[in-house]
């Protein structure tokens, strides 16, 4: 067992715990530890350290003063410099601790505590005693990555993929293994292929949902039905084989340019079993499967309450407008279930929750088509998410979506060995918490939802990602 505090970049090292008259030791450092943020990644920390080298000359000081200016410099670089790919990372494990960890670090500023001049009669031993002040991302992470399992899920309106199952991956078989750490873990690469021949992909939507607070992810339903909802007079139930499920809703406006209520579907028409409401309540974004039946336009909205409230009284979400003749996504807004805090469960019985209700309203604008509801899928958003779009990806091309060890999010598509797109994503903590956990995955072309279009996931190449910790890591 032995002590690791040192800085490293690429395959350099820096000990900060090096043995006497050999380098830098650590001779005072009370660790900081950041504030956690939910929902998003801590700030960076600044962390005080005083360093003290004794050495055999003078000349010899300046070399370990210049290895650990060379640090403070590579660590600003990287930060600064796009094209720079190592940055400094700060090593760290306690004596008898298991598990070594690591820190991106953004600064080193540094002063020396102890005359260095050239009087002889001022120095003492040829020694200096440094104050470091480290910025470091707020979360440590482990040291070597792990990968996420192949997988190809059936086409459909939505697909989960099992991140923490077993499965295969690079050189070998991936292991199940529930995500360790006490904060959610670094993507580095999630890795997406269109799988159907011929088959552009523009849009992807992408949720994490984890059993920690959701409770078990087999009771989790990623797609509503809009037919096992409650029609209104203007509405009915209809066989579609392009729609998920087999059927859909269809709506007949009986004027134009006049809102009306077509159906309302609840949480306990998607979940009829009581016992796992809990499993299906969460932060989402809504995004309705539809289209219309000739050229028309249509503006639909979605009002979100409970079944027994005046429709005045439910929220009403943005009003879209669509023209679509084939079935395609719109997000329609973003609501809870439940409404209310959680606590209120308490000393009510769960079950007042199956009434969760949304309530689709449209009018036709121009035209004479009619509208088609085929069914909702709601993207998690309250663990993590992101969605990417303007993506161009052709069959087989590889869709790449994750966080670059400085916090930033980044989505690109290759294609035959090349860079060919570089969309700008809306991430927030797209990070895997830890425990057992999904994502929720929902793709499109640029102009439609086909039912059959599937994609790979991580397959050939693995994703990867790192586990974090606040302080210490331990066995994990």
């Amino acid at each position: 067992m032995a002590v690791v505090n040192k800085f490293r970049r690429n395959v350099t090292d820096l000990d900060l715990d090096a043995a006497a008259g050999a380098g830098w030791r650590t001779v005072a450092w009370n660790p900081k530890v950041a504030t956690p943020a939910y929902g998003d990644v801590p700030e960076p920390v600044e962390e005080t350290l005083t360093l003290l080298a004794d050495c055999s000359s003078q000349d010899d000081l300046a070399t370990k003063l210049q290895a650990l200016d060379a640090m403070r410099v590579g660590a600003d670089e990287y930060v600064r410099d796009r094209l720079q790919e190592h940055p400094v990372w700060w090593h760290a494990k306690a004596y008898s601790e298991t598990g070594e960890r690591r820190a991106l670090v953004r600064k080193v500023e540094t002063e020396i505590t102890c005359p260095l001049v050239t009087r002889a009669d001022w120095v003492e031993g040829y020694r200096a005693v440094a104050r470091a002040r480290v910025t470091r991302e707020g979360l440590w992470e482990r040291t070597e990555h792990r990968e996420m399992p192949a997988a190809t899920p059936s086409a459909a309106a939505a697909v989960m993929y099992d991140y923490t199952a077993a499965g295969a991956g690079v050189g070998g078989s991936v292991a199940a293994h529930d995500i360790v750490g006490d904060a959610a873990a670094r993507v580095e690469w999630l890795r997406i292929q269109p799988y159907t021949s011929s088959v552009t992909l523009d849009r992807i939507w992408v949720g994490i949902r984890s059993n920690n607070k959701h409770g078990s992810l087999s009771y989790f339903e990623p797609i509503w039905e809009c037919e096992d909802g409650e029609n209104e007079a203007v509405a009915s139930d209809d066989a579609d084989a392009e729609a998920s499920g087999g059927y859909r809703v269809t709506g007949v406006p009986t004027t134009d340019d006049t809102w009306e209520k077509y159906f309302t579907l609840e949480l306990r028409d998607t979940v009829s079993d009581s016992r796992y409401y809990d499993e299906n309540f969460g932060h989402f974004l809504w995004l309705l499967r539809h289209k219309l039946s000739s050229a028309s336009t249509y503006q639909v909205q979605l009002r979100f309450g409970y079944m027994a409230m005046a429709d005045d009284d439910f929220v009403q979400g943005p009003i879209r407008e669509t023209t679509t003749i084939e079935y395609d996504y719109i997000a329609m807004g973003q609501a809870f279930i439940p409404f209310t805090h959680k606590h209120r469960r308490i000393f009510m019985a769960t079950t007042v929750e199956g009434t969760w209700a949304i309530q689709v309203w449209a009018k036709r604008t121009s035209g004479s088509g009619n509208i088609y509801f085929d069914c909702f899928c709601p993207i998690p958003l309250d663990e993590g998410y992101c969605i990417a779009e303007g993506l161009g990806a052709g069959y087989l091309a590889v869709i790449g979506l994750g966080q670059s060890p400085i916090e930033q999010y980044y989505a690109d598509v290759t294609s035959g060995g090349f860079i060919v797109k570089l969309p700008a994503p809306e991430a927030v903590n797209f990070r895997l918490p830890p425990g057992d956990g999904q994502m929720m995955i929902v793709y499109a072309r640029s102009d439609r939802s086909v039912l059959t279009d599937a994609i790979s996931i991580n397959s050939n190449d693995a994703g990867r990602y790192y586990e974090a910790w606040y302080s210490l890591r331990g066995s994990e």
